[in-house]
């Protein structure tokens, strides 16, 4: 299980709690593979946002929600500190697999984040490259207990398929053919961006950062790719058409 703790930079922390928007990441390494909670961070600060994300995550590789439920670790965060968004990440296959768990785990994680008052946000993740006909599985899957729930929703594997058609030239996927090259997470982290702090993606920095380990550490930061400015603006402009119109 890797923890990471996401500072606010010695120029903000005077600006107080009320000036941060705080969110917990629970997931596997859709999330952590090149820490997407830090790139979506960073798409902030470009920004420059009046108001500075800070975000945390708990994640273990391949693990589900009901895992991570059984574990604890996420439920003791998730209580211990003040967070306006808690980001649910269910195991890739699992919402087609069996749905039905999904929904059970979902519920209960759901409940807990009311409790604390703050608000769910499921991470509708993409298909593996070579089962694109299951997206769609996925999306309804997600939507449904987006729906059930009054919750949020990230839709980056709607995004994923939508910038693929854009341009197919764009690798969204790392060799294995299922996690996130570079590009795949800046994708994902323009749509947390735009679902989050409910801004416009466009215009963003077009670089992408991320560690020098496959599982993220502090420092020892590198710029993974820079996108070209066409290209990035083919990614924003849908990502912000998609989350505006989910």
């Amino acid at each position: 299980m890797f923890r990471l703790i996401k500072k606010p930079t010695e120029a903000n922390t005077f600006q107080g709690t009320e000036q941060q928007i705080r969110v917990l990441f629970i997931g596997n390494s859709y999330t952590y593979v090149n820490d997407l909670p830090w790139l979506t961070q960073q798409l902030a600060e470009s920004a420059k946002e009046t108001r500075m994300l800070e975000t945390e995550m708990v994640v273990v590789g391949g693990a589900s929600l009901k895992n991570h439920w059984k574990r604890g670790k996420a439920l003791r965060l998730l209580r211990a500190k003040r967070w306006d968004y808690v980001v649910l990440q269910e195991q890739s296959t699992l919402p087609i697999t069996n749905p039905k768990e999904m929904y059970k785990y979902a519920s209960l994680f759901d409940a807990e984040i009311k409790r604390v008052n703050s608000q769910t946000v499921f991470y509708l993740t993409w298909a593996k490259q070579n089962q694109p006909e299951t997206q769609q599985i996925l999306t309804d899957s997600y939507m449904k207990i987006v729906k059930e729930l009054k919750a949020k929703v990230a839709p980056v594997g709607i995004a994923w398929q939508k910038v693929q058609e854009a341009n197919p030239k764009l690798n969204l996927y790392s060799p294995d053919q299922s996690h996130p090259s570079p590009i795949g997470s800046y994708v994902a982290a323009c749509v947390f961006y735009t679902t989050i702090l409910q801004n416009s993606p466009v215009g963003l920095s077009r670089c992408i950062y991320s560690s020098q380990f496959s599982t993220p550490q502090e420092g020892n930061r590198l710029q993974l790719e820079s996108l070209s400015e066409t290209d990035a603006e083919i990614i924003q402009n849908l990502v912000e058409c998609i989350v505006r119109n989910i």
